[in-house]
């Protein structure tokens, strides 16, 4: 059952190296959950035992990955809102200030 400690030891180096991914693609993560069903049948059971601790030990780190991507993506939004605010309030003083020029033009 190669597959799944290919798969411990990658998720190992990603506990260490937050840049190292787990998995690349979605289409990696399915043919690697088709091949753990498979091998896993195959196993005996205390074969299976092991290769299951050795998963759980993966979706523990694929769950610590999954909520730091979930905090950076909600500092981006906020960084973005930030922006987006400032933006808002830029287009609103040019609009503010044209109309004030615009208005001492017609006085004059």
């Amino acid at each position: 059952m190669g597959t799944i400690e290919r798969l411990h030891t990658r998720a190992q180096k990603a506990r260490r190296d937050r840049d190292t991914p787990v998995v690349s693609s979605v289409e990696e993560a399915r043919a690697l959950a088709r091949s753990i069903a498979e091998g896993l049948s195959a196993l005996s059971d205390d074969q299976r035992l092991l290769m299951l601790s050795n998963l759980h030990d993966v979706q523990t780190v694929l769950e610590t990955r999954v909520a730091a991507l979930e905090t950076d993506m909600a500092e981006s939004r906020e960084r973005i809102q930030a922006v987006t605010r400032g933006l808002s309030a830029t287009a609103g003083y040019r609009g503010s200030v044209r109309a004030l020029r615009d208005h001492r033009r017609r006085k004059d």
